[in-house]
């Protein structure tokens, strides 16, 4: 045992995590795309005239770029428009065949009647009281590119409006300004806004099938490396030295699952190894994360031949101080020549913090599971998921995957499970 390593309290096994799922975190582009939103123009129009409309308006709109609607269904019948579309939509062809209307149409002001056609030639109006099954809902362009009455005009003058003996229904719809990054989103976008076109893939983070084999891979050994952090959380704080906070480090690209490394908190030891008083952040080097990281690269210096006591820093904690650490710290079973956390697996009792996240990430650690949230000092979420005091509040940093800012990427997932009553003694305004 190391000389400054703690008096063992009794050991006790890992108690089993309350049922629950993995559910992968959002990156800053997804929330973004879950959350903007912007109005459009539709008009109703008879089917066979949807492609003259659409040229008409590529046309009269060189600044508008299709690709910015693209992830949107253009032209869609009635049948398959959202409830409440419907119900604003409400088609003419039900009306001339005597139903009643109770729900109002989302009408342009500059629908005004024009003189009757020509004798002998068809209204156009025909086509839409004939069958219902003709009339298509043809998204335009979003408003900003048109104003109303403009737009209302360059229809009117155009066919099928121009013998139509009232001008163009143009309604306003709201529609998600960028793609959805799943299937499960597009479905509930199609409900919500309008029919979505889901081309099976994520613009914004990993690609959804990606996400659901690494979730399939970690599911079901990952409540056992989430118990064993929080025994290492556990241990240490019953010393008085820490919080009740744990991480493991596991290889899982070998067939069998290997613990690496196992580290508590321990912000509260002073540098002969005693309890300090809980004031203030305290040592913020002694993090588990920050203590794990360091197990490793020590161990790869083991392994490779080299002394790795010559590196011991008590400022960081890097010696396994608990019985529930000091078993995977002395196995030698990673890769001596291996940089530093590549293609390894972190487990956390808690979201780590900014500076924990920042550590994570350029230790090229592979993936990342974390079981408590903690919405006003974690680095991982990038949501706004918020506190009772403190209702959608967050950092929002999201710094698993931002690949346009960041050198490095991964995998990460919040284990949320039913217990109401699992561990809520850390303070949020603690760094973990």
């Amino acid at each position: 045992m190391a000389a400054d390593a703690l008096p063992e309290a009794p050991t006790t096994a890992s108690a089993p995590l309350p049922s629950g799922k993995l559910v992968p975190l959002r990156t800053k582009d997804e929330v973004r795309a879950s959350v903007e939103t912007l109005q459009a123009y539709v008009v109703e129009i008879p089917a066979r005239f949807a492609n003259s409309v659409k040229d008409l308006i590529h046309e009269a709109l060189p600044d508008f770029k299709p690709a910015e609607i693209s992830h949107l269904r253009r032209v869609v019948q009635f049948k398959y428009l959202p409830a409440h579309l419907q119900k604003q939509f409400y088609p003419p062809a039900r009306l001339q065949r005597g139903d009643q209307d109770t729900s109002p149409l989302s009408l342009s002001p500059c629908s005004t009647p024009l003189p009757p056609s020509p004798t002998g030639n068809e209204s156009t109006e025909d086509l839409f009281t004939k069958d219902e099954d003709l009339v298509r809902y043809f998204v335009l362009c979003p408003t900003r590119y048109m104003q109303h009455a403009d737009l209302h005009a360059l229809l009117r003058r155009n066919p099928p409006f121009a013998t139509m003996h009232s001008g163009p229904k143009l309604l306003y719809v709201t529609i998600p300004t960028l793609a959805p990054t799943s299937e499960e989103q597009a479905t509930q976008w199609s409900d919500v806004y309008w029919p979505i076109a889901y081309k099976n893939t994520n613009p914004y983070g990993p690609h959804p099938s990606l996400v659901a084999r690494n979730t399939a891979e970690i599911a079901e050994e990952a409540p056992t490396w989430l118990a064993l952090a929080a025994t290492a959380g556990s241990k240490i704080c019953e010393h008085g030295i820490g919080e009740k906070i744990g991480c493991v480090v596991v290889d899982h690209s070998r067939e069998t699952p290997e613990v690496v490394a196992v580290a508590g908190d321990c912000r509260w030891r002073s540098p002969v190894g005693s309890a300090e008083t809980h004031a203030g952040g305290g040592n913020v080097m002694a993090h588990a994360v920050q203590r794990a990281i360091a197990m490793v690269a020590k161990k790869r210096l083991r392994m490779s031949g080299a002394n790795p006591t010559l590196l011991d820093r008590s400022l960081f904690g890097d010696i396994p101080l608990t019985d529930a650490e000091r078993p995977y710290y002395e196995k030698d079973n990673i890769n001596p020549s291996g940089y530093l956390c590549v293609d390894l697996d972190i487990y956390l009792t808690h979201e780590p913090c900014v500076m924990c996240s920042m550590a994570i990430l350029h230790s090229r650690f592979r993936r990342c599971i974390f079981a408590k949230r903690m919405p006003l000092t974690g680095g991982m979420t990038a949501d706004t998921v918020g506190t009772t005091d403190v209702p959608g509040k967050g950092l929002q940093h999201g710094m698993f995957w931002r690949p346009s800012e960041l050198n490095w990427k991964f995998l990460a997932w919040e284990w949320k499970s039913g217990d109401k009553d699992a561990e809520q003694s850390i303070d949020d305004t603690l760094h973990v």
